[in-house]
């Protein structure tokens, strides 16, 4: 009986195990650039780590960096859409007609730092106000830092701006350096350094971090810290797929969203992007300058210009922009 007994037990035992095994389920993250990239290497790379241990074993993240399912940063929300990967970075400012709301991240002066754009874009997606999001599950809502300018010829006030070509990063960067003097072109990061190397532009908004993820260091050597308006970034899975998925998958997902990655991105992406300045300022070869009070004010006239010219553009963009000065004194109080 005893011999009995224990052969039907590791027979449950064994039934067990494979359906643990059964009930994993494994999503394929999408990363356009170098796993060295900030982004995924100090939050994304960290956050699959977490996915992958949790004791529930409900969900394997395979990812997948340096393009392997896509180099397009533009493209990565299709990517998810069209099931090439279930979970993918993405850069919304670069695709505006799929979020026209995102738009209000780089409006000049709105917004301090890096973690207080963060906690917006948390906010405002938690309150479902951005359109755009029906079709995913946001893991992760992030804003970068500030944009400045960084250049290939010295930067020393704002009227040296002056018919710069510069490449931005979305529309309302484009209009406020247009507002100062400069020639804006619209590009994703990974093609910057060619296009300074071929003269199609001579410097670009960038915050510090993808200064040197994409190599921007090489050919400009000149940093301008006027704030032009910050960016969001995101870290999104095919809702569809999300919803389909078993509870203890989902409960997985949702553990590390939100929060957890958005505090691991705040606390890793100051970090760095002031390790970066500081770097920056200490090397002899280079120049970091930071505007006068009165180039400041005069910044500030025409942020504040791009400011009403966009909320006046359309409906949505007043109701946006409303929600948004609804919620940052309560994220300042905090």
């Amino acid at each position: 009986m005893t011999k009995v007994f224990a052969a039907l037990l590791g027979a449950c035992l064994a039934l067990a195990a494979g359906q643990a095994v059964a009930q994993t389920v494994t999503l394929k993250l999408s990363f356009f650039a170098s796993d060295t990239e900030v982004n995924y290497a100090k939050v994304i790379k960290l956050w699959v780590d977490a996915v992958n241990a949790d004791p529930s074993g409900a969900v394997k993240i395979d990812a997948y960096p340096n393009g392997a399912l896509g180099k397009s940063l533009p493209a990565q929300p299709q990517l998810v859409l069209d099931g090439v990967a279930d979970i993918a970075f993405i850069n919304p400012s670069l695709v505006p007609g799929r979020f026209p709301d995102d738009q209000v991240f780089e409006l000049p002066g709105l917004l301090k730092d890096l973690e207080e754009g963060t906690n917006l874009y948390a906010a405002l997606v938690k309150s479902n106000s951005l359109r755009g999001y029906s079709d995913y599950y946001v893991i992760g809502s992030f804003a970068n830092a500030n944009y400045n300018i960084y250049s290939r010829r010295p930067i020393r006030s704002n009227a040296d701006l002056k018919g710069m070509k510069v490449r931005i990063v979305g529309p309302i960067v484009g209009q406020t350096v247009k507002e100062l003097g400069m020639v804006p072109i619209l590009m994703p990061p990974n093609e910057i350094v060619e296009a300074i190397g071929r003269g199609t532009v001579d410097a670009a908004t960038l915050v510090p971090a993808a200064v040197i993820d994409f190599g921007v260091d090489r050919v400009t050597s000149h940093s301008y810290l006027l704030d032009l308006g910050c960016g969001p970034l995101a870290v999104v899975m095919n809702k569809a797929k999300f919803d389909t998925l078993p509870k203890a998958a989902q409960d997985v997902i949702a553990k590390y969203s939100g929060a957890w990655i958005n505090g691991l991105y705040i606390k890793a992406l100051i970090e760095h992007n002031d390790g970066i300045i500081a770097r920056f300022k200490a090397d002899p070869k280079r120049t970091v300058v930071t505007p006068s009070a009165a180039d400041l004010a005069a910044a500030k006239a025409s942020y504040e210009k791009v400011t009403a010219e966009w909320a006046a553009k359309d409906p949505n963009n007043a109701k946006i922009l409303a929600k948004v000065n609804e919620l940052l004194p309560q994220i300042r109080a905090k």
